[in-house]
């Protein structure tokens, strides 16, 4: 039965149809109201990181115009490199550029530190090192010697405020070229000018961060977000979505011009959706409501329609099986009730007519099992009496004699099958017989062996039944054979003692393919001619007395010959 077809399937179908769009839809509604308010969010923090972003370049241009005039003006500076080294007029122009440096410095704290570098006497002046401790002074100072040291007029330091580390201290230096082999430069260490950014209002958990080129965080306070590793930021987005143990965060950002950093504000997501949370949480509860409201309809469906109908259905099912004494319960439904009562009316009168009809075949089929018996007794006289009379050609009559007494032997047996059933032992006695009349018949030319257990010799089994097999591997089997035809029958029980197998195999030439196609398929028991009677008798027999219970197998061996094998239940059923 293909389940797409029933009831219950396409109410369960159309149950689905409704509900998935309206979750669809009401999902949708929350995702783009989300959407919404994190976009605007997002557009609003953009607009205060610009601004800050701004300030912190015009604070850093300041500077650079600064390091700009100095260099262009100050006599100082042009004049340095033209002294001696260490003399006094060095030490007093020194001192002079120093005092320059320091008075803007005190004028503009935003730089951490100002200072001239001498290229042919690799001296540095600077002003004081803002730092958290001594050794971190001399790391950054340190760092800034190394970088003048190694500095070249083509580096990109000349050309803008750069990103340098200095061990895990990073910071923005920026350096100008007074074309007398005097540098001057700034450096800012990136976690002090952090510090005004820390008055922006991201709300609760918010924090702002700089990033370098590459989108790695290198100031901040990310670990406030519960980041294990600094993300990394796409700084082309208008936002991102960053989720961190503590939540998750719309991030913006905005890199701050003639420099190589990136301004990044993290917002809490949390925070920014408070406004729409009670509008949330009943767009949220409306999914739930419609598809109980829709569940308890299904089951109202399911009380008046499917139960009643799965009812019938399955009652229906019952009478398929066989079982005429199903009956179906009322149902409280009108028109189910009628529907019911009709059944039960129709079954009462199945199974009477069933028990009728039964009972006729019955007696049908005894009939035409003794009809098909009996057929076997004139089918194998024939073939006797064309022996004898082949035999009486030759004028053998010794071999006669011996033929007659086992002729004698075999219709002895036969007029004792009247009743439905014999032993094995005797049914194999019958074939004994019935083989040496062919071996007296084909002198030299056919050998057997029969073996039976000894536990399978009381086995009912019907009465000449075995012997059309016998006649047709005697009769088609060892034409033109040069060696002895040799057939063999084994009797013996399975392990579970439920069923006698029969097994009868030749060295003939065994069953051509078509034929045996035929036998396997069943297409050559559904035949009317004429050919082959006694295994078309056979298999009818066995149809009649044991139904689909017996089996009969046909196949051929490896080497040659055929192959036939009868399963006979032991237990007959009456």
């Amino acid at each position: 039965m293909n389940p797409k077809g029933s009831l219950r399937f396409k109410l369960a179908i159309g149950f689905i149809t409704i509900t998935f769009p309206l979750v669809c839809l009401l999902i949708y509604s929350n995702f783009t109201a989300s959407n919404s308010v994190r976009e605007q969010a997002a557009e609003s923090n953009k607009n205060m990181i610009s601004l800050y972003s701004n300030q912190i370049q015009t604070s850093l241009g300041i500077e650079a115009n600064f390091l700009y005039d100095m260099t262009s003006h100050d006599a100082d500076i042009l004049s340095l490199n033209k002294m001696v080294y260490n003399s006094s007029d060095y030490t007093l122009t020194k001192m002079r550029i120093l005092n320059s440096l320091s008075r803007y410095n005190r004028f503009d704290n935003s730089i951490d530190i100002q200072f001239a570098y001498s290229k042919v006497y690799r001296d540095l002046i600077h002003t004081s090192i803002k730092a958290d401790s001594y050794e971190e002074a001399i790391v950054i100072k340190q760092c800034i010697q190394g970088i003048l040291d190694m500095a070249q007029p083509e580096s990109p330091l000349f050309r803008g405020w750069k990103t340098v580390s200095c061990g895990d201290i990073y910071g923005l230096v920026r350096i100008v070229d007074s074309g007398f082999g005097v540098y001057l430069g700034a450096w800012v260490q990136l976690n002090h000018l952090m510090i005004p950014l820390e008055l922006i209002q991201l709300g609760g958990e918010g924090f702002s961060a700089l990033a370098n080129p590459e989108g790695r965080l290198i100031a901040g306070s990310f670990e406030i977000g519960g980041f294990k590793d600094p993300p990394r930021i796409n700084s082309d987005a208008r936002y991102q979505r960053l989720k961190g143990e503590n939540g998750t965060y719309v991030v913006v950002s905005n890199p701050i011009k003639s420099t190589d950093v990136t301004l990044i504000a993290f917002i809490p997501e949390q925070g920014m959706l408070d406004n729409i949370s009670r509008f949330r949480e009943v767009i949220a509860w409306i999914p739930l409501f419609a598809f109980l409201l829709l569940l308890l309809y299904l089951i109202y469906l399911n009380s008046i329609i499917l139960r009643p109908m799965n009812a019938l259905l399955k009652g229906m099912r019952t009478l398929k099986r066989g079982d005429w004494a199903i009956r179906l319960n009322n149902s409280p439904s009108r028109e189910f009730h009628a529907v019911t009562e009709t059944f039960n009316d129709m079954a009462h009168q199945i199974q009477e007519l069933k028990i009728n009809v039964y009972e006729e075949q019955i007696r049908t089929h005894k009939a035409e099992l003794k009809h098909l018996q009996l057929q076997i007794n004139p089918h194998f006289l024939l073939n006797s009496i064309n022996v004898i009379y082949n035999l009486a050609q030759l004028k053998n009559y010794t071999v006669i004699q011996a033929m007659c007494l086992n002729l004698v032997k075999y219709f002895r047996f036969t007029t004792k099958t009247s009743q439905p059933f014999v032993r094995l032992s005797e049914e194999m006695e019958h074939m004994d017989s019935y083989l040496c009349i062919q071996q007296l018949r084909f002198p030299g030319r056919i050998t057997f062996e029969i073996v039976i257990d000894e536990n399978a010799k009381q086995v009912p089994i019907p009465p000449l039944i075995v012997q059309p097999f016998i006649e047709n591997a005697i009769k088609y089997g060892f034409d033109f054979m040069e060696e002895p035809f040799h057939i063999e029958i084994q009797a013996t029980l399975d392990t579970d003692q439920r069923f006698c197998r029969i097994r009868i195999v030749d060295n003939g030439c065994g069953f051509s393919p078509e034929m045996l196609e035929s036998l396997q398929s069943g297409r050559y028991f559904h035949q009317t001619n004429d050919q082959h009677l006694g295994i078309w008798n056979s298999y009818h027999r066995l149809q009649l007395l044991y139904g689909n219970t017996a089996r009969l197998n046909f196949d051929n061996c490896l080497n040659s010959g055929a192959l036939i094998e009868l399963d006979v239940p032991i237990e007959v059923s009456s």
